[in-house]
């Protein structure tokens, strides 16, 4: 079944917005009209599948999330809606702004957990392994819109052992920001999306400016994290096997390849080692605002602070290409609760947050990405700036099979643990990128992939 076309939602999106604004509107007659259009929303009014459903269906939800303040106004949003469909349903919010997993794992073991919830796409194996998860198959049978138009690969991520037990609510690409005014002011050419590894250390370090005296770095051509999307995005675009065979591998060739590219920007002084960074109490992102970094590589999480804080022009295109690309995949999944009592009322909300209304209603802010490919192509949900075409691009080669592997082996944690470690003796200093990684697979292969 596919999914309808986005310019059939344009109707019911301009009723959601309407419902949504008269909510908050004082006076009596405006109370009474939003609390109509609270009540009466109907299947007539919107393309969801699930909306006839919702009619029938009656008691209490409880939805738990993390994030930042706009993603629990989006999420209110969605639920309010939903409340519109389905008139004898409640949704509970709980909004969990930090230390989300320890709050899990807490209602977990007092087997209170709520009926949804997210999971990082890194932690699936090891909430599943708990008997926390409710299979997800019947629910896409019933809701097949659900996968209709999705993303290549995105259910890998919530498939274990060939029952999906966790749903992409989104995703974000990992690109690079670039401050075009730095570029003009330098008078440096600003790369495109076809743009290599080799061209983006020249550029880097074209853009790096010193004090007069050679003594300081004034300005960064480029910033690296020591984060996954990083590494993974790396060693993928050298095409590493930098996990396989459930084992670590990063001290392949290639992995070493892709590793070595952020090592040698932080060697050649293009960029600040984490370590400096931190060790300010500044971010990377911080810097690149503040015009301290000239390109910065990040996911689309950073691009509402980017659009209220940045003082210049700037845009993004694809991270430069190695022998490969590969776009690693970070994303929070949405779950059902084994233990919920309201399993039909989960399915049904997640089905309208899943829809395009409720898409609609969070990809505004520009946080993240639809796992639809026709939603991919509107700027109702993927809008500007920056420029949609990296984005766009990078849906093409979304994940790769060492990321897929070892998030499921539900030792995610304890691996990047290592790795995070390691690398961070190597980019400042400490050691070198061979050695470091050395270290990482003799650790990881010894104390957690034993088996």
């Amino acid at each position: 079944m596919k999914k309808k076309s986005v310019k059939a939602t344009l109707a019911f999106l301009m009723t959601a917005t309407m419902a949504v604004s008269l909510v908050g509107c004082g006076g009596g007659s405006g109370e009474e009209e939003a609390e109509e259009q609270k009540t009466t929303k109907t299947a007539e009014d919107t393309n969801w599948e699930g909306a006839e459903k919702a009619a029938e269906l009656s008691g209490d939800l409880t939805y738990m999330h993390s994030g930042d303040d706009y993603e629990r106004e989006m999420y209110a949003n969605v639920f309010s809606t939903y409340e519109q469909y389905a008139t004898n349903v409640k949704v509970e919010q709980m909004y969990v702004p930090s230390d989300y997993d320890t709050k899990l794992q807490t209602l977990a073991a007092g087997d209170d957990l709520p009926d949804l919830f997210w999971v990082g796409e890194s932690g699936v194996r090891r909430y599943n392994d708990s008997g926390m998860l409710s299979e997800l198959d019947s629910v896409i049978e019933e809701y097949p819109d659900l996968t209709a138009d999705i993303i290549d690969g995105v259910l890998d991520f919530g498939n274990i052992d060939g029952t999906q037990v966790a749903f992409p609510k989104d995703w974000t690409s990992y690109v690079m920001y670039l401050n075009l005014d730095m570029f003009e002011e330098a008078g440096v050419d600003v790369p495109t999306n076809d743009w290599t590894v080799e061209d983006y250390k020249e550029i880097a370090a074209d853009l790096t400016q010193k004090s007069e005296d050679g003594e300081r770095t004034l300005v960064y051509g480029t910033a690296i994290n020591n984060y996954r999307a990083d590494w993974i995005n790396w060693m993928g675009n050298y095409g590493a096997d930098w996990f396989a065979d459930g084992k670590s591998n990063l001290s392949s060739a290639e992995a070493l390849e892709g590793l070595g590219v952020m090592y040698d920007l932080v060697q050649a002084g293009s960029a600040p080692s984490p370590g400096s960074v931190s060790a300010t109490g500044d971010s990377e992102d911080r810097l690149f605002i503040t015009g301290q970094v000239a390109m910065y590589p990040s996911g689309r999480w950073v691009i509402p602070s980017f659009r209220t804080e940045c003082d210049f022009e700037w845009d993004a295109v694809e991270m430069p290409q190695g022998t490969t690309r590969t776009c690693p995949f970070i994303c929070s999944m949405v779950c059902i609760a084994e233990t919920s009592e309201n399993k039909d009322a989960a399915a049904n909300l997640l089905s309208f947050q899943m829809s395009d209304e409720g898409l609609a209603l969070v990809m505004e802010s520009a946080l993240s990405l639809p796992v639809y490919t026709d939603l991919m192509e509107s700027e109702t949900y993927v809008n500007t700036p920056p420029s949609t075409d990296a984005f766009i691009n990078s849906a093409s080669y979304l994940g790769n099979e060492s990321q897929i592997e070892a998030c499921q082996t539900g030792k995610w944690a304890e691996y990047s643990d290592i790795i995070t470690a390691h690398l961070s003796d190597a980019f400042e200093g400490k050691t070198t990128i061979e050695e470091a990684a050395k270290e990482i697979d003799d650790q990881a292969n010894s104390t957690v992939f034993t088996e």
